[in-house]
């Protein structure tokens, strides 16, 4: 693992220099030392008459709430977002099921007019209701039994 260099950088913070080494780029640390002091001057600002030390801890308490806050949505969106995949996960499984059981059906259909054009019948497709809501599968067994095939046929000439 490529380990990365650190840099040495000085910020200032509320008055006092300090030189940190930070693997982050000077502007990013700067610009984090620029925000803990706008959090103490807020603090300083709503409680003048706090020392600068209680101010500093003032200031980090918040931040430190708003760090906590943070996280605990950030796990509810990976807890959503892990929930939103199993469910994509289970309703494709759904899906390609249905295509399966779909081509099957047609191939079942192919064969009975095949079947049926063999005994001298003539099949039209059947039309569809748009009422119909559920298909049940037929039992194997059952479908290769002429009398079921009914549905098929149309008057004899």
């Amino acid at each position: 693992m490529e380990e990365k260099t650190k840099n040495r950088i000085k910020i200032d913070i509320a008055g006092t220099t300090f030189t940190v080494l930070s693997i982050e780029s000077e502007d990013y640390t700067k610009a984090v030392a620029e925000r803990l002091n706008r959090e103490i001057d807020a603090v300083r600002r709503a409680a003048p008459g706090l020392s600068l030390t209680s101010a500093v801890m003032l200031a980090s308490l918040n931040i430190c709430d708003g760090m906590t806050k943070a996280e605990e949505d950030s796990d509810k969106l990976r807890s959503q977002v892990k929930e939103y995949l199993n469910d994509a996960a289970r309703y494709r499984a759904e899906y390609d099921a249905a295509l399966r059981e779909n081509e099957k059906l047609k191939r079942d259909i192919e064969t009975y007019r095949k079947r049926l054009s063999e005994k001298g019948r003539t099949t039209e497709p059947a039309p569809v209701s748009p009422a119909v809501k559920t298909v049940r599968k037929s039992n194997s067994k059952e479908a290769e039994d002429e009398e079921n095939l009914s549905f098929f046929d149309t008057p004899k000439k």
